[in-house]
């Protein structure tokens, strides 16, 4: 496998694991604020814990798009330069 294909693997990986829990986090943001302001205490907290688990979300989906676009910035790095020599 050449480093081209396994950064082009790798930064995929990446993105495929942030996109679940991107959207699991874009769903529960709403419900758990939208709970916060319920007068029942059960429902306040479970959406508290929504809002818990949906910013361990965010955090999961922020690390995994940072270093997704590490991995391509560090790949054109490391790309050999370009053969410059008159002919």
């Amino acid at each position: 496998m050449t480093p081209k294909a396994k950064t082009v693997t790798a930064v995929l990986l990446l993105a495929l694991l942030a996109l679940p829990t991107g959207l699991c986090s874009l769903f529960f943001t709403p419900v758990g604020i939208g709970s916060l302001f319920s007068h029942d205490s059960l429902e306040h907290s479970i959406g508290i814990f929504a809002l818990m688990c949906s910013g361990v979300g965010w955090l999961v989906c922020g690390v995994a798009i940072w270093g997704a676009v590490r991995l391509n910035r560090m790949a054109k790095l490391e790309s050999p330069p370009a053969d410059m020599s008159p002919r």
